[in-house]
């Protein structure tokens, strides 16, 4: 089982704040078996685009050992922008120039993924289609998808293009697993579509103390991954993701390395059957499945 290393917080953390030390954390990432970096034209306001892109830049084998995912469509409200409301733009001029603006940052002609991030509730999905076949046709995008888009939205844009869907990106983990009852996950199978799971530790949720759906979960993780450390029951959730047979994969944006290998080791190493996998969701909703 992989991961996608999230860019989110690259320029946050001194492992990950310069081209150097991200070209070396990259390289750590790639060793365990990491071959995909998850980007947005809006982390870091655009700056760990480019600092993704500086530190590929300085390794012709690194660069080889990973493909990109960029996403553009949300837009915050910020004096940088002139925005004065947060809002979503899934408009193809929107979205046609934050793509070349992300390989310029990038340094790259071309990204592997391109997803929608987050869906227009005044999208057309016509010309949404439209520009997404544009970007492949051009060469600078091979394969397109879209992020947190509810399964209509999802069938309708289908319905549109004349290529497909190739990636879904979406929340789940073992607190967060409205994906299960959606019908998303079952798309995905359906359509051979490949899921990321983003949050797949419910974004800090997890080691909260005293919140009461994470305490539940917490004490089933341990007794199955047989390790009541931190980092061994944290491996033990994203297994959890893991084992759905839409076969997420989970986008981990940590920045401290050996506390990821740790987590992807445990990952790694853990199995579920049935039964286990449902006392994991059984203490992640507190109630009996039907």
């Amino acid at each position: 089982m992989s991961f996608i290393w999230g860019s989110m917080r690259a320029t946050a953390s001194p492992e990950t704040a310069t081209p150097g030390a991200l070209a070396t954390f990259l390289g750590r990432c790639a060793d365990m078996g990491c071959s995909q970096i998850d980007l947005a034209d809006i982390y870091g306001n655009g700056h760990s685009e480019a600092l993704v892109g500086e530190a590929l830049s300085s390794s012709a084998e690194l660069r080889d050992r990973f493909s990109l995912i960029a996403k553009s469509a949300v837009v915050f409200a910020s004096e940088g922008n002139g925005a004065t409301a947060h809002h979503y733009r899934n408009d193809a001029q929107h979205l046609e120039d934050s793509l070349s603006t992300s390989l310029r940052r990038l340094r790259t002609e071309a990204v592997d993924i391109f997803l929608v991030h987050r869906p227009d509730y005044l999208l057309n999905f016509d010309e949404l289609a439209t520009a997404l076949e544009r970007m492949v046709q051009s060469g600078k995008v091979r394969q397109v998808g879209v992020s947190n888009f509810p399964c209509e939205r999802l069938k309708t844009l289908g319905s549109h293009l004349s290529l497909p869907i190739a990636h879904h990106q979406l929340e789940f983990s073992v607190l967060e697993t409205s994906c299960l009852d959606n019908g998303l996950l079952d798309d995905a199978q359906s359509a051979k579509r490949a899921v990321s799971a983003w949050s797949p530790l419910g974004g800090g949720r997890f080691f909260d103390p005293g919140f009461a759906p994470a305490d539940r979960v917490r004490t089933v993780l341990e007794q199955i991954a047989d390790d009541g450390s931190e980092d061994g029951i944290a491996g033990a959730a994203l297994a959890w993701v893991g084992h759905h047979p839409s076969a997420p994969v989970p986008i981990l944006g940590g920045t401290q390395i050996e506390r990821m290998e740790r987590q992807v080791a445990k990952m790694t190493a853990t199995r579920f059957d049935n039964e286990s996998w449902y006392a994991v969701l059984e203490a992640s909703r507190n109630q009996p499945v039907p």
